[in-house]
Order: C-alpha cells, then structure tokens, then sequence
C-alpha cells in the first residue's frame, strides 16, 4: 500500500489537464457503472418519466407530455428530450430496456464531475481541480442518482455550467476589486454557457436552477457589499437569450394544455412542496444536514476532517464562493416541508470544491486524534449500512454473497489505502482510496438491491403474463399500482378493483388479473360465470402502500 500510494502521488498530479480528466471519467464510470444496466425500474419516479418518455416517443408529440392517458405536468419538458435524444442515440425506439433512458443522466454525472474540477481549477490549479473532481466521483448519491432515468443529475450538470462561469467571472471581478472596468469582461463562450446553463435547469426542473444560481448572486453581491460587477453578465442581452429558449415549450404547452399544466406543475406540485409534505416526505429541519454525512460519503470524511482548516480559509476566493453557493440554498431546502434526500445534491459540487481547496494543508498537517476518529466513525456507517441491507435481503428470501463480500473487500481496500497515504501525508492517494470506499459502497448497494427480486415484482408479474399464440396481447387490469408495470409491459395496463377486474376478465379472455384481494375477486368473477385460474403469486414491495404485499395472478383457461 505505501507503494501504491506514493505512485498515485507522484504520477496524478504531474499529468496534463486532459490526462487528468481522463483520469476523472474513467473513475466515475468505475463508481457508477455496477448495477447500471441490472437494476430494475426504480418506482415511483423513474419509471414515471421513462414511461412519458416512451410514450412520447411512440406519439411523435414533442410537446406534450403523458403517463398512459393522463397528462403529467409536475416538471418541464427537458428530461423527456434529452431522453428521447438518448434512445435515437443507441439506435432504439421506445422500449423497455430502462439503462437507456439512464444514458442522459450517467452523460450529466461525467459531465458534473468534470465541471467541478474546471471549477476547482479556476480557484486552486489543476490539482484542486484534480481534488474537486476526485471528491465527487464517488460520492453516493451523484452514484445513485446516475442509475435513475429523472431529473436530478441532468439539472445538477445544468446548475454547474452556470456556475463554472459565474467563477470565473467572481474571480477576476474579485481581484479587480469588483470596479467596472478593472477586470476583463466575459466572453460570449462564458456568457452562454452562464444563461444556457440557467435555461437548461428551468425546462429541467423549473425554478430550483434559478434559485441555487440565484442565492448565489445574490449572497456573492451581499458578502462584498458591491453588485455592479454583475452587470458583466449582460443580463439584458442574456435574460432575452434565456427568454427565446425557454418561452417556446412554455407558451405551446400552455396553449396545449388550456393552462393544465401550471394548475399542476405549479400549484399541485410546486406550492404543495412548499406548503406542506407531500406525499408523506416530510421530515424537520436539520435532516439534509444529518443525511449528508452519508449522502456525501466518501467526501463526507474529508469535509468533517477539515472544518477547522475551511473555517481559517474562509476569506479564500474559492471558499467564500462556496459558501455563497451552499448556505442561502440550504436554508432554503431546510425550511421546506417536503424533503427528498437528491434536494441538495446541486450543493455537493460547492463543497466539494471547498474541500479540495484545503485537503493539501490539511493532510500535510498531520491527522490529530479526534480526526482518525471522526474518520474511523463516518467510514463505518456505510459498512454498517451495508450489512443492514445485506440482512434485509435475507429477510426477503435473497442471498446477495458475492456483492456483498467484494464490496466489503474492496471498501476494505480503499480503508487501507486512505490510512496508508494519511500516514504519509499523501493528499491525492488518500483521495483515491477513499474514492474506492465510495465505490465500493455505492455499487455493492446497489448490487445488493437489484438481487432482491421481492423489492422488483413487476418483472415476476409480466413473466407469469406471457402471450400466448391464442392471446398475443395480454392487457393487465392490477391492484398494483406501481409504474414499473406499465413502462414493462408490452401491452396496456390499467388499475382498478376486484369489480373491474371481473369487468374486464368477461369481456377480454386474455385479459390477466394481478389480484390483492383473492377473496373478493373470486366472489366478483363467480357473480360474473367466470372460472379464473391461477398463473402464479408473487410476493414483493409494493411502494403504493408501503409494505410487502402477496398478489395473485389469474386469466381464464
């Protein structure tokens, strides 16, 4: 190991920028690429969007946006795009294989990782660019969120293209000492990608890009006491920009939808978030401050490591423009009643950033003894973490042995490393081998869960639903009422009760019944002269209720 740590040291840091973003891709892929393609359909949400998607595929409608008949308006049309970009891009028409309707979030992952170093490299050089991008390669949820086919990866790449530029231009302002005319003015590549990026995040997912760039702004304007330097960013010129690319999809969906979809995206979703918890996601707050230590492990160790050292560099250009970037945004996130745990991810760049820009010092230093235990302690949780899945999947008749021995290993191997470079004051080597704890725990999890097929009914259900050369096409009328089912199925899928689904048994015979309540159903299908048989039972989470439930599968001889 003391080999090991001191090559990575003397080779990574000597490399040229594209070797080193090189470097950056290929570790990212080797966090993100296990369990890409082998886990299912996540419910509720990806398989939400992927469906919408096929759909709008299959219609040829670029405007609109359906889940089976109904509209779906929650977020913009941007995700639907990209996606649909993404299935022309491998050759594929809307189908059910869900890793190719995750291609645009693992492109915004790589993309993410690579803006975070360029924004690293803009206040620090190319080795805490390096450090930046190392940080965020591996974190758990930038890995978690580039398995799911939604929008969060996508709007944390759009998020960081505007702020790569707002950077830089933060930067030469603040050593011009924000005087007009003292400092160059951006050029129209930066200008675009500032306003390009915002009115990506907008179709993405409405007003939160605007509000993590605009917090920033504002806090950067507040902090120095001084906003003149941000008319630099032309924002009559760039608003009318953001204007011509964003209005278009908003006016024609208006048109569309006779105003249905702000009556749903803004006061169904939007102000219902706000308002209250939505959909029983509501915790107090302090909860994204608690999960964070998790959430962003492995730079969860080396942020907690160095909060004396970032607190001494809090007049450094590049962490005052972090905390400008994380604080308002977290309030803010905080104070919301709804809260998800991928909310702050467009924040973990931030401190990443800010923890590259003092890790070099903070290792050189020496590691004290109340840091070898925080260090110890945070490393535990997601072996802890693990083991805790490793025995849920055993309660629900699934033995996950290989995943979960390599990534313990593996993770082991990182620990190794990490305490190995620690000791000798090797900050890049440390980086990596932390990075490979991270990967190790984010991939072995995800592993571990796509070997659960209880957690996965949906494919058990459509194997016992078959077509037959007597019934090519199978619809499915189901008590359950989960997404993942409509987006895998070849034929149409609808929900309904033990009524509907007699209904619907009598008057198609290749009609399939995925049945909660056997008893009643049986009741309804005798009234109806029906004598159903059984295809099989399948037994999983059904997310709906939020318990395991039993189903029943049944069709006419």
């Amino acid at each position: 190991m003391q080999t090991l740590a001191t090559m990575i040291e003397r080779v990574l840091p000597r490399l040229p920028r594209a070797a080193m973003a090189v470097v950056l891709l290929v570790l990212t892929l080797g966090a993100v690429l296990p369990a890409f393609t082998s886990l299912p359909p996540v419910d509720r949400d990806e398989a939400r969007f992927a469906q919408a998607t096929k759909q709008m595929v299959a219609s040829g409608d670029p405007i609109d946006i359906r889940f089976q008949d109904g509209p779906r308006y929650q977020k913009p049309i941007g995700i639907y795009w990209l996606q649909a970009v993404a299935l022309k891009a491998v050759g594929a028409a809307a189908d059910t294989t869900i890793w190719k309707y995750r291609l645009v979030s693992l492109v915004a992952v790589l993309l993410s990782v690579l803006l975070t170093a360029r924004i690293g490299a803009v206040f620090g050089g190319p080795g805490v660019g390096l450090a930046a991008g190392l940080l965020l390669a591996g974190v758990f949820l930038t890995t978690a969120e580039a398995h799911l086919a939604t929008t969060d990866a996508a709007l944390l790449a759009a998020v960081l293209l505007a702020q790569a530029a707002l950077a830089r231009l933060y930067l030469a302002a603040r050593a011009g000492g924000f005087a007009r005319g003292s400092f160059p003015a951006p050029g129209r590549g930066l200008l675009v990608l500032f306003w390009g990026g915002l009115a990506a995040s907008v179709l993405l997912k409405g007003p939160v890009g605007p509000l993590v760039v605009g917090t920033t702004v504002a806090a950067l304007a507040l902090m120095h006491r001084r906003a003149g330097w941000l008319g630099a960013l032309k924002p009559l010129a760039g608003g009318i920009g953001f204007l011509i690319v964003v209005l278009p999809w908003f006016v024609a969906i208006t048109i569309h939808s006779g105003g249905a979809f702000w009556a749903q995206s803004v006061g169904h979703d939007l102000i219902a978030k706000v308002g209250s918890a939505q959909e029983s996601h509501g915790a107090p707050p302090g909860s994204y401050l608690a999960l964070l230590w998790l959430t962003f492990f492995p730079a969860s160790v080396p942020l907690a490591l160095s909060i004396p050292a970032l607190w001494r560099g809090r007049g450094l250009p590049g962490i005052a423009f972090a905390a400008a970037w994380v604080v308002p945004s977290w309030i803010v996130f905080e104070a919301s009643p709804t809260k998800l745990m991928h909310y702050t991810l467009p924040l973990y760049p931030a401190l990443a950033l800010a923890v590259a820009l003092v890790w070099g010092g903070v290792v050189e230093r020496g590691m004290a003894r109340w840091q070898w235990a925080v260090g110890g302690l945070l490393a535990a949780v997601p072996v802890a973490v693990l083991i805790g899945a490793a025995g849920y999947a055993v309660t629900l008749g699934a033995w996950p042995v290989l995943p979960f021995v390599l990534a313990l290993a593996v993770f082991g191997l990182g620990a190794a490393l990490t305490r190995v470079a620690l000791r000798q004051r090797r900050a890049v080597a440390a980086l990596v081998g932390l990075w490979l704890m991270g990967a190790a725990f984010g991939a072995g999890l995800l592993l571990m869960l796509a070997r659960v097929p209880a957690l996965w009914p949906a494919p058990a259900m459509l194997a016992l639903a078959q077509p037959t050369p007597v019934c090519p096409v199978r619809p499915i009328v189901t008590a359950f009422d989960e997404p993942s089912l409509v987006f895998l199925s070849p034929g149409p899928v609808r929900g309904g009760d033990s009524t509907a689904m007699a209904d619907a048994l009598a008057g198609n015979r290749c009609t399939v019944a995925v049945v909660a309540d056997t008893g009643a159903f049986q009741a309804e299908a005798v009234a109806k002269g029906l004598t159903p048989v059984v295809l099989g039972q399948v037994r999983g989470m059904d997310l709906g209720r939020g318990k395991m439930a039993a189903f029943t599968v049944y069709a006419l001889p």
